[in-house]
């Protein structure tokens, strides 16, 4: 999606699908606020939104298993790094988060030579809670365990993939991600290692 437009017709394709607001803005990454300006996007007496937000497009590297790969290695190349600098600790197990964290998860798996998990949080009306870990990949009882995901939006993601390791009594030492517009630098006292940091800015009033 190259425009405002496209994005607005996506929003409205998927709430056409049924899906809730904040369902579309876990598909597209964005802030539920920023939905409800979309779907009325275009319609009288709509205001521009004053809020900041960013849509982060990364179809071109994720329709690219060569690209996607690329930016998997570059993922894992920052983990090693945090876990040589002593800022993270060496996982034993790296989890993506489905659907989308789990393409990237397994190419920073087989990138740092550990076994691969997959983590599925689950949202309960507003707001995203524990889920579940996929058995049909590996297991984490007992393991340190980096989490992989695309986009880190608000970190309701990040932190019910937490619940959902800890409920298990693994024990998540990072999070790795693709792009950061939470302009956090960790979640629950767990370091995040981020491609790209899309810094929130507030917009000043005209003097």
């Amino acid at each position: 999606m190259r425009s405002l437009e496209e994005l607005a017709k996506k929003a409205l394709e998927l709430k056409e699908r049924g899906m809730s607001t904040y369902e579309i803005a876990d598909e597209l990454k964005v802030q539920a606020d920023t939905v409800v300006w979309l779907l009325l996007h275009g319609k009288d007496g709509v205001k521009p939104k004053d809020a900041y937000d960013v849509y982060v497009n990364w179809n071109p590297i994720g329709s690219s298993v060569r690209r996607l790969t690329l930016v998997g290695r570059a993922m894992a190349d920052m983990v090693r790094e945090a876990v040589d600098q002593g800022s993270m600790e060496e996982p034993e197990v790296v989890a993506g988060i489905e659907a989308g964290g789990m393409a990237l998860g397994l190419i920073v798996a087989r990138s740092l030579g550990k076994p691969v998990a997959s983590v599925r949080p689950q949202r309960l009306g507003e707001k995203k809670v524990a889920g579940a870990v996929n058995p049909s990949f590996s297991a984490v009882e007992g393991k340190k365990v980096l989490i992989v995901d695309t986009i880190l939006r608000m970190g309701e993601t990040i932190r019910a993939a937490v619940e959902t390791l800890q409920s298990v009594k693994s024990k998540p030492v990072g999070v790795t991600v693709l792009a950061n517009k939470s302009g956090k630098d960790s979640i629950e006292g767990i370091p995040i290692r981020s491609l790209v940091e899309l810094l929130p800015v507030a917009k000043q009033p005209h003097a």
